[in-house]
């Protein structure tokens, strides 16, 4: 799921808004709705009007994020592999834009999994690949490599990777019919109803990773969380959640598992538990 998309080339922001204006949707899946309501990844131009199908017509625009803190990296560029100046995106986090289009690997190692699922990974820097996502990079947790195609793989088999792979994997998911063929192809994500694909999104759609993060680890199978503040048509502010399962295949690593029934979008309360700010 640039500063062309996140500073000054659309007059969109990068936080979700609803349009007043769309209709509800009656007859979409409940995986079809989730997905398009509260994408973790915010896809700027198109969840405009697809976030409307959650919430309906009484809507009110939700309010901005809060700019992330904590364990963001600082790019130490000896060897010139980004712009020389990074730039900020409309939550005010320091975004650095790779030479190479796929984007820049920060350590070929992993950490030991020996670390709390709340522990945020280490040297994580947002970096802006392919022209317009603004996904996560760590030293810590990965990624380590890219496929043949260009996309990250090499995520530890911890909260931390599981949680990077997810952002990295569901934005390819929301940034396009041509991106999310890109991560299909790698293996990273199974789509084989094709949920995905019907949403329809443009190619080449312009992403960013949702600050919040909550993940629910186990190494097999690991539901990853993220969310976002929303103020709910009766005047209350909650988190809208994504919920997103990734599943570790030997050979592969954490795939995102599209066709899980624990895939979807839900409401908690500001107060809810396990909610950090990684990014």
């Amino acid at each position: 799921m640039t500063e062309q998309n996140t500073t000054d080339s659309t007059n969109e922001k990068n936080t979700p808004s609803f349009d007043a204006e769309n209709e509800r949707a009656s007859s979409a899946t409940k995986l079809t709705i989730g997905l398009a309501a509260v994408a973790i990844i915010v896809v700027v131009g198109v969840v405009v009007s697809l976030v409307m199908v959650f919430r309906g017509d009484d809507a009110e625009p939700l309010v901005s994020l809060d700019p992330t803190t904590g364990s963001s990296a600082t790019a130490q560029d000896t060897d010139g592999l980004f712009e020389p100046d990074p730039v900020f995106d409309k939550g005010n986090r320091v975004i650095y834009v790779p030479l190479e289009p796929h984007g820049v690997i920060l350590s070929d190692t992993l950490a030991s999994s020996n670390r709390p699922a709340d522990q945020a990974p280490s040297g994580v820097m947002l970096q802006r690949i392919h022209g317009n996502m603004d996904l996560p990079f760590s030293t810590s947790d990965g990624p380590t490599a890219f496929t043949d195609n260009g996309v990250a793989t090499g995520f530890s088999r911890t909260a931390q990777g599981a949680a990077l792979a997810a952002a990295h994997y569901f934005g390819y998911a929301y940034a396009g019919g041509n991106r999310l063929k890109m991560a299909t192809e790698a293996g990273l994500v199974s789509d084989p109803k094709g949920e995905f694909s019907a949403l329809g999104i443009a190619d080449d759609t312009p992403a960013s990773v949702m600050p919040m993060v909550n993940v629910l680890f186990n190494p097999d199978l690991t539901l990853v969380k993220f969310g976002y503040t929303v103020e709910r048509p009766n005047g209350s502010t909650q988190i809208a959640v994504s919920k997103i399962p990734m599943v570790w295949r030997e050979g592969t690593g954490w795939v995102l598992q599209a066709d899980s029934t624990a895939l979807g979008v839900e409401y908690e309360s500001l107060s809810a538990d396990g909610w950090q700010q990684w990014w």
